[in-house]
């Protein structure tokens, strides 16, 4: 109970100032899972939301920058990070842990991802462009049918990295 309650303390809303809907805010902090929702502008910078579904989201301008999302370990499931069909225009997720992470078809223009962790992540389909990918982790991710510039892939890490026709990318090996 104590540890239910340093949470709500912990991820209270006041503590994530300007996001667009509190009470869709304060739904996602109790159960990490929010699809549909408006989280634009919220600040979650450095939390822990592993496994959060966030499948069509609007987390535009959000501050998810070293956020981690990777997969949850301690379940018998491992429950990878949903922001598939998420928008995340502007939104700053550099150095975010996003291993294994399904943003498929996820609107990530001028997103910042630098430094982020893509490992195995599923960005088919995703819009890209403008997105900052300087030393983002791409290893064995999935970029079929994504809208990005050979040149932005140029700055990420890249080995076994399917890109937007579907060849493998193994530059970074």
């Amino acid at each position: 109970m104590l540890k239910f309650l340093f949470t709500l303390a912990f991820f209270s809303p006041a503590a994530l100032l300007n996001a667009a809907d509190n009470s869709q805010l304060e739904k996602f902090l109790m159960s990490f899972k929010c699809q549909y929702c408006d989280l634009s502008d919220a600040d979650f910078s450095g939390r822990q939301l592993e496994g959060s579904d966030l499948m069509n989201a609007n987390l535009s301008g959000s501050n998810l920058s070293n956020a981690n999302f990777e997969p949850r370990k301690h379940e018998k499931k491992t429950v990878a990070t949903s922001l598939e069909n998420a928008n995340l225009r502007g939104a700053d997720l550099s150095g975010a842990n996003l291993v294994n992470a399904s943003l498929s078809n996820a609107y990530l223009r001028e997103t910042n991802l630098s430094e982020a962790n893509l490992r195995g992540a599923n960005l088919s389909d995703a819009n890209l462009k403008a997105a900052v990918l300087k030393g983002a982790d791409l290893r064995n991710a999935d970029l079929t049918g994504a809208k990005v510039t050979a040149e932005q892939m140029e700055a990420a890490i890249t080995c076994k990295t399917k890109i937007s026709d579907g060849t493998l990318l193994n530059s970074g090996c």
